[in-house]
């Protein structure tokens, strides 16, 4: 579980955080670039001989240019380059509006450095694996597609690249944005998958750098057990030239939906962001559960 040739410009005026960043990535092969302003990362992007970025990893709040310009002047140098956000003071506000900037997640600090490890391995392989779709496929105006796997022969991120081929030419997404659309597709796939089918509880992870905690032991048991690797998951794909409309159904037992109210503008995320259904939630156009909270309906309407 290595991203060796990979690298990150990771921004923060705050050399503690710089240096436990870094120290994660670079624990899986990556290669930081670590910038205390947002200036002196720009510069990077455009100097002669420098590398590839696979990632921009960034804080909001900052002295001179602040995390929200830091997008701006990306996504203008660099339309498809993904960036993360990472910020100590956070509402909903500050995700609607870094969402529809392009960014493709926000976390909280204190950092949880296990989700923000695994959404810089999300982000780059997308970043890497799919990117615009032929122009031929502009003149499409309708498609359906169903999709049926086993728990155990689901991947997930072979998946996302089928169902995200269609939105930037189709018009439901842009380069800047497209890689935040594919991240809240993701996390309802993974909830469908580990959460549904597999049964698994958040609660169970354990510290990043342990070498097997009780979540991933769990998960490979299940998967190692026909009663929850034989569970399926149903994809469902519906888009013309003004809706996709996708729908993922697990066999798992389902949970209580009336939990997911997105808080009021204004206020704190803090603890409702950082999980993956309110990513979706702030995502999507429309975001619809069925009775038992094993099926999820989300929507995207043509901009």
């Amino acid at each position: 579980m290595t991203r060796r040739g990979t690298h990150i410009l990771l921004i923060d005026d705050d050399e503690a955080v710089l240096d436990m960043v870094e120290s994660a990535l670079g624990h899986y092969g990556m290669t930081v670039h670590s910038c205390s302003e947002g200036e002196q990362a720009l510069a990077r992007l455009v100097t002669p001989g420098a590398p590839q970025f696979d990632l921009v990893v960034t804080d909001i709040n900052m002295e001179g240019m602040d995390g929200f310009e830091v997008i701006r002047k990306v996504k203008a140098i660099a339309p498809h380059l993904p960036v993360v956000l990472m910020t100590g003071q956070a509402s909903v506000d500050y995700a609607i509006r870094a969402m529809r900037m392009g960014a493709s997640n926000l976390f909280m600090k204190p950092l949880a450095m296990r989700d923000l490890v695994q959404s810089v391995f999300h982000l780059v392989d997308l970043h890497r694996d799919f990117r615009l779709a032929e122009d031929g496929l502009r003149g499409l105006v309708n498609e359906r597609r169903h999709f049926l796997f086993r728990s155990d022969e689901l991947d997930v991120p072979s998946l996302i690249r089928h169902l995200t081929d269609r939105l930037v030419p189709m018009g439901f997404a842009s380069p800047a944005n497209i890689d935040v659309i594919a991240m809240a597709i993701h996390e309802a796939l993974a909830n469908a998958l580990e959460h549904g089918n597999l049964e698994l509880d958040s609660s169970l992870k354990g510290d990043l750098f342990v070498a097997e905690d009780p979540y991933t032991k769990l998960r490979e048991a299940r998967m190692a057990d026909p009663r929850f690797a034989e569970r399926l998951i149903e994809v469902r794909l519906a888009l013309d030239t003004e809706r996709f409309e996708l729908e993922i159904s697990d066999e798992g037992p389902g949970f209580d939906t009336s939990r997911l109210t997105l808080p009021p503008p204004g206020s704190d995320l803090a603890p409702h962001f950082g999980r993956g259904l309110p990513l979706i939630q702030l995502v999507m156009d429309e975001v619809h559960f069925n009775e038992k909270g094993n099926q999820v309906r989300m929507v995207l309407r043509r901009k």
